[in-house]
């Protein structure tokens, strides 16, 4: 069978999922084609974009309008009318997905969507919101990023016999490998550069710098944690339009130290110097990064976390606490002062780790359009 799968952009962190992704299904006889635009100019900043074709990866050029609100991705029509079988993000802005829409309702083609299902960003009661909501079930398969995903759309009324959870992750694998490589004279070293004493109580931060994820909060809960516990750093990780405000907070707390965006080994150290992730704001796959290096999440209970969120298991791998800062602060500063339970919860987060990587979701994912095919063939879908 010939597979497309639309994606708007080709992310870095995705390759090593459609590289795998090709090879499971070529061993099943299947030729697939993940075919990606090029990104608007808000994403080019990010520098996390892949513009050429690579493998079973092709990238058309795309036309972004409306600031973003819709996407017109060339020669999309060829690679549908080349496809048995398609995937496309869950999104209105692509004009593709209406053309699908079409398509299936004159019996021509079948495809399927893959994403959050809602977006947990955005207004619920929009006129946006409630037509993807009508628009979501217009499918013949669901691939869910969660198991929450998929229960709302069986709450749609969406057959559950048709969603498949990935399980949404990405590649640790390299991460691992860093971190492992770091030992503890090079994470002396690494706190010695920073001004950072062998007694201090080390969290971290490390994301975009938006205001989604609520960093004047971080920032106000930081003050009152070192004000319970003298020996409480924070190191703040990454870059983003709320960096200023976080050099100017810095300034007036040497506890709190900014150090940019870090990737590779200056990455690795930071989380290797760290007991705890802090992100009261919104959590989206950097919980994998935490997981991976054993780090609790400790973060609050706001209403637009992405569906990874479903990984934090409170009380079990990290904390959710009240979105309000004198709680967080307790919450972060009652475990830094019961070493048992952080060892607990440690652990927990290591493991929970393992149970989200890039081959399983590869696997749940291939799993799904085998699925899928089967249940053609016996005439279900």
């Amino acid at each position: 069978m010939k597979i497309v799968i639309f994606q708007p952009m080709l992310k870095q962190y995705r390759m090593p999922l459609f590289d795998r992704m090709g090879q499971l299904l070529a061993e099943q006889g299947h030729t697939v084609r993940v075919v990606c635009g090029t990104p608007p100019a808000h994403e080019i900043s990010k520098g996390d974009n892949i513009t050429t074709s690579s493998g079973i990866c092709i990238v058309e050029n795309s036309n972004w309008m409306l600031k973003g609100k819709l996407h017109f991705l060339h020669h999309a029509l060829a690679h549908i009318l080349w496809a048995d079988f398609v995937i496309t993000e869950q999104a209105n802005k692509h004009i593709h997905n209406y053309i699908l829409i079409l398509f299936r309702f004159l019996g021509f083609k079948r495809f399927a969507y893959w994403g959050h299902g809602q977006n947990r960003q955005g207004n619920s009661r929009s006129l946006a919101e409630k037509m993807k909501k009508i628009l979501s079930t217009q499918c013949d398969w669901w691939f869910a990023y969660t198991q929450g995903v998929a229960n709302y759309m069986a709450e749609l009324g969406y057959s559950v016999s048709k969603i498949t959870v990935l399980n949404n992750s990405i590649d640790t694998s390299e991460f691992k490998r860093q971190l492992a490589l770091q030992s503890l004279d090079k994470i002396a070293q690494f706190k010695g550069q920073l001004g950072i004493g062998e007694n201090a109580r080390i969290s971290l931060y490390c994301g975009g710098l938006y205001s989604d994820k609520k960093l004047d909060f971080l920032l106000k809960s930081a003050v009152e944690i070192n004000q319970k516990n003298p020996d409480f750093v924070l190191l703040i990780v990454g870059n983003g339009s709320d960096k200023a405000m976080v050099e100017h907070f810095v300034k007036a707390h040497p506890f709190i130290k900014y150090l940019g965006p870090l990737f590779g080994e200056q990455k690795a150290l930071a989380f290797r110097s760290a007991e705890l992730f802090l992100c009261p704001g919104l959590v989206g796959l950097a919980i994998l990064d935490a997981f991976t290096a054993g780090l609790p999440l400790v973060t609050s209970n706001i209403q637009n976390h992405s569906p990874e969120i479903e990984y934090l298991q409170h009380g079990h791998n990290g904390l959710i606490t009240e979105h309000i800062a004198d709680e967080y602060a307790q919450a972060v500063a009652s475990i830094l002062g019961n070493s048992d339970e952080l060892i607990r919860l440690k652990i927990n987060a290591l493991e929970s780790g393992s149970q989200f990587s890039i081959e399983n979701m590869a696997s749940n994912f291939v799993g799904g359009i085998q699925a899928y095919f089967k249940s053609k063939a016996l005439g279900s879908v």
